[in-house]
C-alpha cells in the first residue's frame, strides 16, 4: 500500500482542485490535511492507487508516494505515545501518519516511516 502526500499553497479552491481530479477520475480517497502559513499538506490513500498515480501526474501536482504500514492500536489514552515511543527507540522516523479509521475500542491508522523493516519489526503485531 502506497500514501501520496500533496504539497500546494494555502488558498481557496486547491483542496477542491485536488478533489475533483480525482472524483473524475472515480478515486475514492481517505484524506487528511495541515496548512502551515502560506503552504499545505494533504496526505491520502486511494481505493485505486494507479488511477490516483495517473491523475497526479496529469493534473500536474507537485505529490510524493511513499510505501505504508497499516496498524491497529487500543483506542486508549497513551496507546499512541508508546507506538510512536517504540519507533522513535527504534530510530524509525514516522513521515507520514493518516487516521483511517476510529472505533471506541481501535484505532486504525496508515503510517509512513524511513525504516519499514525495523517498524513492522518493533510493531509486530500491531501492523495489520
Amino acid at each position: 500500500m502506497s500514501a501520496f502526500t500533496v504539497e500546494f499553497e494555502n488558498q481557496p479552491g486547491r483542496l477542491a482542485d485536488l478533489c475533483e481530479v480525482m472524483a473524475a477520475r472515480d478515486v475514492n480517497l481517505v484524506i487528511c490535511g495541515v496548512v502551515h502559513g502560506d503552504a499545505g499538506t494533504v496526505a491520502f490513500i486511494a481505493d485505486d492507487e494507479a488511477a490516483a498515480r495517473s491523475a497526479l501526474q496529469d493534473a500536474d501536482f507537485d505529490a510524493t508516494e511513499r510505501e505504508a504500514l497499516t496498524v491497529r492500536l487500543k483506542n486508549a489514552p497513551g496507546a499512541g505515545a508508546a507506538t510512536f515511543r517504540k519507533l522513535a527507540d527504534a530510530g524509525v522516523n514516522v513521515e507520514v501518519f493518516l487516521p483511517v479509521r476510529v472505533s471506541d475500542s481501535q484505532f486504525v491508522a496508515v503510517l509512513c516511516v524511513d525504516d519499514q523493516d525495523a517498524a513492522a519489526s518493533v510493531l509486530g503485531n500491531a501492523v495489520v
